[in-house]
């Protein structure tokens, strides 16, 4: 007799532990696709190759060893810093962005122009992850 009050007991544990959890239509919270974008670029990235900096179509090779560290990346924007920059007119030692990105897991690419001093320009930037 203790042997099916066990069983039994065992079983409506059982059937008890495994009706709880999430409610009956719950819906999950969405992931915005700007924000997973915004979060690949968090990492330091460096200048891929000296063909990778180009201003109006016209490859650009002083920035060559220069790196980008971004932070905080959403779909609003982030941080970033700088080292080896040719130029604080082009690439600042630091600031905030909400400019136009393409990035996948390994690649990124910036794009945006500069007015109102000698470096005039379209400018476009190809780093990869380090």
């Amino acid at each position: 007799m203790k042997s099916k009050f066990f069983y039994l007991v065992f079983f409506l544990t059982l059937f008890l532990v495994s009706c709880g959890g999430e409610e009956e239509g719950a819906t999950p919270t969405p992931i915005d696709p700007l924000d997973t974008q915004g979060n690949l670029l968090n990492a330091t990235w460096k200048v891929k190759d000296a063909n990778s900096v180009t201003k109006d179509g016209t490859i650009v090779d002083v920035f060559t060893t220069m790196t980008l560290t971004i932070s905080g990346g959403s779909k609003s924007g982030g941080n970033y810093s700088t080292s080896n920059s040719d130029s604080a007119e082009i690439w600042p030692n630091s600031g905030t962005w909400t400019f136009s990105i393409s990035a996948t897991e390994t690649a990124l690419r910036t794009s945006f122009t500069t007015s109102g001093g000698l470096k005039d320009g379209n400018w476009v930037f190809d780093f990869v992850k380090q």
